[in-house]
């Protein structure tokens, strides 16, 4: 066989050129489309939760107890949820390019034709414009036909005159007229319509729907001969008798061939070639047309009386070009109504046509092809039955199958074609959320969908997608389980399960998944969804087992290794989460990262946490967000603020006001343990309120605790307790004893372990024992106050500055701010001195050094009634001969103050 050589024109083989090159594209998008398209419109994604997991930030030593700070980590944990329907505005733009390029081919080949095939090519044009209802788009108003009068005018009139009066004008020409016509209507419509682009492809590309049906089914009745003309040309094609093999092979290959297209018939559209490959009538249909391409210069005799070579050739490409891409945009919107509907019609018409041409080759050419005659040459020239014969039986044969099925075919076509509306009018509803018409009439779409194909998940989808829309949840648990019922579906199981996401959920959603892994048992995403649900139960054993079928069925698979990792750092299971982690280190996963972050959190690893750098958006996921707050963590306990500019960003972001309250923890964190803890205990503080108090409240008393300012962190840390923190009893009790109230230390030791005696180790050990005394607390900016002393004797008003910037940026020193409140008297600033150790005293309120320095530059700064409350907290502190010294030195203060200030006179 040859390809056709149309002798013409260098526009014409340019034509052919640029039309097989466009056709090659098209099949590659259409292929990817194929595999990907299901994906892309109902994408799997993973809902992260976050599990909160105890970090020891810093210790505090207690003889056989250690105080920890302790701040939540965040295990991530990951469940399945399916989106979508998702519209692709770019395989619709895809489609409509297609479609305006096969236009300018299709009207300026017809227009050189003689009348009859000019009329025949170009009825089809004006039905298609007509189909497209491009009025709808607002143009002139969507009440007028105005533009589709326009554009007929526009595009059938110029052909006609061409075709009628110019008929000398070359291709070229007319591809260039017609090329700058329908670019000129595109972009009115574009620019004019009142909807936006992305809506507009969408529209063309819905309403082309039954247009790009049409031209598949074309596509196969004109090659519905080729499969058998191409055994044929296998059989007979050899150059010497020897090398052809006669009539046996050819019958017995045909049989072959009808019986497996009469079998996936027959197996109501299901045939395995392979074990887990299944026939796929599309690629037949490919072959044939490959096939049909090669063997158009011999079919000439069947078409020579309409259309010359040199115009069959390039409309045969229109052709496949069209039903290439139409096959292509129903598999990037996952229609699967409009793609059966397409495979079955394929295969029914291959079966009737190849069944009829068999036929007809074995009447007309069966001696001959015993004779190992090339009879491949002369196959569309016959002598006894004329060709037309095989359209008339195929289609007979075509015809009687559709009648006695009811006409199933043109119902699920018909239900591809309103998912396709309805996902348009979706679309559109969801641009305009209060237009409740839009939402009515999309559901409307979906409805007429379902009731022509009953087993069509893909319209459920889309009113699953309108109910979730619309906060309808019901709504959407109804029809996906009605969806269920009739066919099992893996994504329709996953979306209906995310939909029972409460605590209270849990039996609904193991009654989902079981009955998910009834129907599809091998399916790696069900088995890793049931081991997380139980990760919610007690039921260990039954987490490994859904386990190991996941990652028999998926060795990678990113969500059951991660939830495996986080349920073991949930259940302080550390030697075993460090073998699961060895075992598959994955990187790239950020949920998977993060939890092995954490692993080297909670065995205190806090360098190569502190010195990682994730990758985060703006707007932070929740995988995102725990990685950036375990570095953040870790960055803490070393007493690194590297990370404070970028969490002060994140915190401005709207979309992250889900995690304000982690973000503003770690801020404070940050500052409390660096060099700035007073403004980060002013954030922490503010954020204890609520059912968080207690944690928060913990968190400052043990900071407090570690400072040594014990009855400021005892008073801290019964607050946490009495919040419901049962964690703090302990430090608690060590803060009291160790600021000398031995008396409330046992009081509250007593109640927490009445509270929970299983858990109450340390308390008793303290309550029958000795109470081991606290160790050193050091001071971080002890050095720096020494440096300040010294420069005091040489620079005073540098000395005040320095002692100025230390006691703001550390109130908890309180040696410190003693000793700054001190130089500031001794400078007659006895103003500068009050101030300090006031605010020194709202993080420290019982501290007496505090309080007797407070009192003592109120007293000098004239402002005694301010110090009265400080003086009576001293009359209880303190006892009575301390008590009786304090005094006597705060009147002596007091009447030399008094003093300056009398009149002169």
């Amino acid at each position: 066989m040859q390809a056709p050589t149309p002798a013409g024109p260098t526009a014409g083989r340019f034509l052919l050129w640029a039309l097989g090159a466009v056709l090659a594209l098209t099949l590659g998008l259409t292929v990817y489309a194929y595999f990907s398209g299901d994906d892309h419109t109902l994408p799997v994604g993973t809902v992260a939760q976050l599990a909160p997991v105890p970090v020891t930030v810093a210790q505090v030593p207690a003889g056989a107890d250690s105080l920890a700070l302790q701040a939540n980590g965040y295990a991530v944990t990951q469940t399945y949820d399916v989106a979508g329907p998702l519209l692709w505005p770019d395989a619709a733009a895809a489609w409509c390019a297609v479609l305006g390029l096969s236009l300018v081919v299709w009207l300026a080949v017809i227009s050189q034709q003689a009348r009859l095939a000019f009329v025949a090519g170009a009825v089809p044009v004006i039905f298609l414009l007509m189909s497209l209802n491009l009025d709808a788009l607002g143009v002139f108003g969507e009440q007028h036909q105005y533009f589709l009068m326009l554009t007929l005018a526009t595009l059938l009139l110029p052909a006609f005159l061409l075709h009628a009066f110019f008929e000398r004008v070359g291709l070229g020409w007319r591809l260039l007229l017609f090329a700058g016509l329908v670019a000129a209507l595109a972009a009115l419509l574009l620019t004019k319509s009142t909807q936006p682009a992305a809506y507009v492809v969408l529209h063309l590309a819905a309403f082309g729907t039954p247009a790009g049906s049409v031209v598949v089914v074309l596509l196969s009745l004109w090659v519905g001969v080729e499969l058998v003309y191409g055994l044929l040309w296998f059989n007979t094609q050899g150059a010497t008798p020897r090398g052809r093999f006669g009539l046996m092979p050819f019958v017995l290959s045909s049989v072959l061939l009808l019986g497996i297209l009469l079998l996936y018939y027959w197996n109501d559209g299901q045939l395995a070639v392979l074990p887990g490959i299944h026939l796929e009538p599309y690629v037949l249909l490919l072959l044939a047309a490959v096939v049909g391409w090669w063997s158009l210069p011999r079919r000439l005799p069947t078409y020579q009386a309409w259309l010359p070579l040199r115009a069959a050739a390039p409309l045969y490409l229109v052709l496949t070009l069209l039903a290439t891409a139409a096959v292509g945009y129903a598999a990037a919107t996952a229609n699967e109504p409009l793609l059966q509907a397409g495979r079955e019609a394929v295969n029914l018409i291959l079966l009737g046509l190849s069944t009829a041409f068999f036929l007809y080759v074995l009447l007309n050419f069966g001696p001959l092809i015993r004779q190992k005659l090339q009879v491949h040459r002369v196959a569309f020239d016959p002598r006894r039955v004329p060709f037309f014969a095989v359209y008339l039986l195929g289609a007979g044969i075509v015809a009687a199958v559709l009648m006695r099925n009811g006409f199933d075919l043109l119902s699920r076509a018909r239900s591809g074609e309103y998912i396709q509306l309805g996902d348009l009018t979706r679309y559109q509803s969801e641009q305009q959320p209060d237009n409740f018409y839009l939402a009515a009439l999309a559901e409307r779409y979906y409805a007429e969908a379902d009731q022509l194909d009953p087993r069509n998940a893909r319209a459920a989808f889309g009113r699953a997608a309108l109910y979730q829309a619309r906060a309808q949840r019901q709504n959407e648990i109804n029809i996906l389980r009605t969806t269920l019922l009739r066919e099992p579906n893996e994504k329709a199981f996953l979306r209906l399960g995310a939909r029972f996401d409460q605590p209270t959920d849990f039996f609904d959603r193991q009654q989902i998944l079981r009955q998910a892994l009834r129907e599809l048992p091998a399916r790696p995403r069900l088995n890793a969804e049931m081991a997380q649900l139980y990760t919610r139960s007690a039921l260990t054993d039954s987490v490994q087992y859904y386990l190991r079928r996941s990652l028999a069925a998926d060795a990678d698979n990113p969500v059951a290794r991660t939830n495996w990792l986080a349920f073991l750092l949930k259940n302080g299971q550390l030697s075993a989460a460090r073998a699961a982690a060895a075992e598959a280190a994955q990187p790239t996963w950020p949920a998977w990262q993060n939890n092995a972050w954490l692993l080297q959190l909670l065995q205190g690893q806090f360098q190569p946490v502190a010195a990682a750098r994730p990758a985060v958006d703006s707007a932070l996921t929740v995988a995102q967000f725990a990685q950036l707050y375990h570095v953040g963590l870790a960055q803490a306990a070393r007493r690194d603020t590297a990370l404070l500019p970028l969490l002060e960003s994140l915190q401005q972001v709207r979309s992250n006001e889900n995690f304000h309250d982690q973000l503003a923890f770690l801020h404070g964190l940050q500052l409390l343990r660096a060099g700035r803890p007073s403004a980060g205990f002013d954030q922490l503080e503010a954020l204890a309120t609520g059912t968080a108090e207690g944690y928060y409240q913990q968190v400052l008393g043990t900071y407090l605790l570690e400072r040594g300012l014990f009855p400021a962190a005892a008073a801290r840390l019964s607050r946490a307790e009495q919040a419901g923190n049962p964690a703090a009893a302990l430090p608690a009790t060590y803060a009291w004893y160790w600021a000398g109230r031995p008396d409330s230390a046992q009081q509250l030791a007593t109640r927490a372990v009445r509270a929970r005696p299983q858990a109450a180790t340390g308390l008793q050990r303290l309550l029958s024992g000795a109470v081991p005394p606290p160790a050193a607390q050091a001071r971080p900016l002890a050095a720096a106050y020494s440096a300040v002393a010294q420069l005091a004797q040489k620079d005073s008003k540098a000395a005040a500055a320095q002692y100025q910037r230390l006691a703001q940026a550390d109130p908890f020193d309180e040696t410190g701010t003693v000793q700054a409140a001190a130089f500031f008297t001794q400078s007659q600033d006895p103003l500068t001195a009050y101030e300090l150790t006031r605010r020194a005293l709202s993080y420290n309120p019982t501290s007496v050094p505090l309080l007797k320095s407070f009192v003592f530059a109120a007293a000098d700064a004239g402002l005694e009634e301010y110090a009265a409350e400080a003086e009576q907290k001293l009359s209880r502190l303190l006892s009575s001969p301390e008590y009786s010294i304090f005094r006597s030195q705060y009147e002596k203060r007091r009447v030399i103050h008094q003093a300056a200030a009398a009149p002169w006179n």
